[in-house]
């Protein structure tokens, strides 16, 4: 059985988010305060400052050889609209849900993850409106962009890297690549991979971005995209016309089925605090629909999700968890590949 939490907001207004309500735990990477322990007012309100660690989630110690750039999915409700970075609060959302998503990769790589002014659930949008229409987004999406151009210029040291995000965090990482990768060559010969799961990637932003949709497990400087539903689901607003779409028990991009005997391992978390709930090997099967180009799957009988505000069968808050072994895996399989180019 699938239990559904009430709406905070339209569907239409659920355009690539994920809501997570509850306080979460401190990210054991972050650096969660200022030299003198105070917030000046009106922080808020200031473009972040990444030379201050205050506005990274994640500056690890660097040990590995490759690094992730990794953008949390919508957290924050404020009635403002945008994420208060500086609300204790809504920063220990992002610290758990930077649990239960960036932990994919750190086994691989160094993580960094900034803070940035996400567009909140609070934000309504006409009908028929996108949320990368709305002033809110684009502000959260500059954010990003401005961490990772900091990023690249202080902290990346010219190693390989990898990009990944989720929900609203792969609305922005669209919007980076379409930005900064299409007229670099130089940058995109970088980039092992990036993750972008949990919204729609098309043929246009890959064309403006220069890059191409992955095939297989072991291609590199390519987009690995999917959303998630029951093989019954209508679906949900984060999937649209002309998605993109690989699977991750065979890494195929047809339409051939992967038994759960594939399924190296789901890791459900609560993603509001990062804790681990349980770990379930074989949990669930895949195959891709090739006409609406969703990653669908069946889950255990008798299982209890909270899906959220989605349609039936809509597993968006799941697109990490329920293939979260091969996810790992594949990003160390992805890493060996580009070390041997």
């Amino acid at each position: 059985m699938i239990k559904k939490s009430p709406s905070l907001i339209s569907l239409t207004a659920l355009v690539g988010i994920c809501v997570i309500l509850a306080c979460g735990c401190v990210n054991e990477d972050a650096s969660p305060t200022l030299d003198n322990g105070v917030v000046e007012p009106g922080v808020a309100e200031q473009s972040p400052d990444y030379n201050e660690t205050y506005n990274w989630l994640s500056l690890p110690s660097v040990e590995k050889g490759v690094d992730v750039f990794y953008v949390y999915p919508t957290v924050s409700s404020n009635a403002t609209g945008q994420m208060d970075i500086t609300c204790a609060e809504e920063r220990a959302l992002a610290e758990g849900i930077y649990q239960a998503q960036a932990s994919v990769y750190k086994s691989n790589a160094n993580v960094f993850a900034p803070y940035y002014r996400q567009m909140s659930t609070q934000v309504t949008m006409p009908a028929g409106g996108l949320a990368t229409d709305t002033k809110e987004f684009k502000q959260g999406a500059a954010d990003v962009e401005e961490a990772f151009e900091y990023y690249i210029e202080n902290l990346n040291k010219g190693r390989p890297f990898i990009i990944a995000g989720h929900s609203q965090g792969t609305m922005a990482l669209i919007e980076l690549i379409k930005n900064r990768f299409g007229d670099d060559e130089a940058l995109r010969n970088r980039m092992v991979a990036a993750y972008l799961i949990g919204y729609t990637v098309t043929d246009a932003d890959l064309a403006a971005a220069n890059l191409t949709a992955a095939e297989r497990a072991d291609d590199t400087g390519i987009v690995v995209t999917y959303n998630t539903q029951s093989t019954t689901s209508v679906g949900g607003p984060m999937l649209m016309e002309g998605a993109h779409c690989i699977n991750p028990l065979n890494w195929k991009t047809d339409d051939t089925y992967a038994p759960k005997s594939g399924n190296l391992g789901a890791r459900i978390y609560n993603d509001s605090t990062g804790e681990l709930l349980r770990e379930v090997d074989n949990y669930c099967d895949a195959q891709i629909n090739l006409t609406t180009g969703a990653l669908t799957t069946t889950i255990p009988a008798g299982e209890e999700l909270d899906i959220g505000a989605y349609p039936e069968g809509v597993y968006h808050r799941y697109d990490y968890a329920f293939w979260y072994r091969n996810l790992e895996q594949n990003v160390g399989d992805r890493i060996q590949a580009f070390s041997e180019q």
